[in-house]
């Protein structure tokens, strides 16, 4: 069972975004992607397709920065995935 999600208080700042990543992203990429761009891994949860209509809940990990921030760890993240899988 997911846990509920958080409430929106007026502490919450609109300016940070999740990137949630997919299963199979290796760990090397994301701790070094962790260190490069100062940041820490969140747990998120999201919902995951896991047939052809079966739809479940999962515990993820996602990066939790600006907006600028985590368009540059996407874009690290996909390049040094491609990387990785190319060895």
């Amino acid at each position: 069972m997911a846990p509920e999600p958080e409430q929106e208080t007026k502490e919450q700042n609109e300016d940070i975004y999740e990137l949630v990543l997919p299963p199979g992203i290796p760990n090397k990429v994301i701790i070094e992607a962790c260190k490069k761009f100062d940041t820490d891994v969140v747990s998120a949860y999201a919902d995951v397709e896991t047939g052809l209509a079966d739809v479940t809940a999962r515990d993820l990990l996602a990066f939790r920065a600006d907006k600028d921030t985590i368009e540059k760890i996407r874009e690290f993240v996909i390049e040094e995935t491609k990387k990785f899988i190319n060895k």
